[in-house]
């Protein structure tokens, strides 16, 4: 297995996440806000390293071009749906790229295979090894028994409905906003080559570690437009331009209270005690620990998403699947945090 490093933007998921942000709300708001509940000084972080990301918003946002359906896919969507949009888009670059028609068929297979996905497999499956969807009837069938909301439901039907139709207009909206993503990158050009190399001699370990569960040869880019984050879709992955300097300000400024604070607070709820308990008996892949727990795939993935960023939970890959285990040293330094506080 071989992972590909580039040390540049991805425009695909650079123009989708930058045309999210155009259909939401206060962005500069949010993002405080999050860093504040995260125990950072969201203020002072934003002034110190946001304002490339505020200006590159900025300038995108004054030339893009407005297409007919982007409130289909970025202002009606659940944050849920977009992530799927956004993987389709960036999992099937291939039809933007031209080099094959879109196949309604295969949209509607891989569309069906992520909303079924336990995230049991390493890499996706052949399209032939996903749920097959030929007619209406099997449609209905599929969103019948899937684990979305009502109002999903029919969000994902118009979807599967039309799916050459609509991923035909996702990737017209792409194009034209390419030249408006190109004027946002040469606006913050400088600071953006100097953190492009910084972030090209951070070692995140942890990260990586999500990267080697993709497939064989997984591909990693940073992000600008979502700086902060870290995501691992298919056999893409995205690393936030800025989390080396979140892990530097949250090591300087968080006390141990309030790591406690942070980990307790993703105990809050049974469920999740319970899978850290499944988990010691031992390592189990997400479907395995939904069907032990009697929970649906996607709450298992929500809860499990919380319980890695706290720290308490990492992943392994082993005989092809991905596996959830505990994350031992960083329970036994939480409990040794309790006793330092109260005993």
């Amino acid at each position: 297995m071989s992972i590909e490093i580039y040390n540049e933007l991805d425009p695909v998921f650079e123009i989708l996440g930058l045309l999210t942000i155009a259909h939401g709300g206060d962005w500069k708001t949010d993002v405080i806000k999050a860093m504040d509940d995260y125990g950072i000084d969201g203020e002072t972080f934003y002034n110190k390293h946001l304002k490339t990301v505020e200006k590159y918003i900025e300038t995108f946002q004054k030339y893009k071009v407005e297409t007919p359906s982007e409130d289909f896919f970025f202002q009606n969507a659940s944050q849920e749906l977009f992530m799927m949009v956004l993987t389709m888009a960036v999992e099937n670059r291939k039809y933007l790229e031209g080099e094959e028609q879109l196949d309604p068929m295969k949209l509607r297979s891989f569309i069906a295979f992520y909303i079924t996905d336990t995230v049991e497999h390493a890499q996706l499956p052949e399209i032939k090894d996903m749920p097959q969807l030929p007619d209406e009837k099997s449609m209905l069938e599929f969103l019948d028994s899937a684990d979305l909301k009502s109002e999903e439901k029919w969000y994902v039907l118009d979807l599967l409905r039309r799916p050459d139709y609509w991923f035909s207009q996702l990737f017209e909206t792409i194009r034209l906003n390419m030249p408006a993503f190109e004027k946002a990158r040469a606006s913050v050009a400088k600071p953006l080559e100097k953190q492009l190399k910084r972030l090209a001699k951070y070692e995140n370990n942890g990260f990586l570690k999500l990267v080697n569960t993709c497939g064989d040869n997984p591909i990693v880019y940073p992000t600008l437009v979502f700086p902060m984050i870290q995501i691992v879709l298919y056999s893409h992955c995205y690393e936030g331009i800025l989390n080396e300097e979140l892990e530097k300000n949250e090591s300087a400024s968080i006390s141990i209270k309030e790591e406690v604070i942070r980990q307790s607070k993703s105990l809050a709820d049974k469920s999740k005690l319970d899978i850290l308990c499944s988990l010691k008996e031992s390592s189990k892949y997400n479907l395995e620990l939904a069907e032990a727990l009697d929970l649906s795939p996607s709450t298992t993935s929500h809860h499990m998403s919380i319980l890695m960023s706290s720290g308490l939970v990492t992943v392994q890959k082993k005989d092809g699947k991905v596996y959830y285990c505990l994350q031992e040293e960083n329970i036994e330094k939480y409990i040794q945090s309790l006793k330092k506080l109260l005993l």
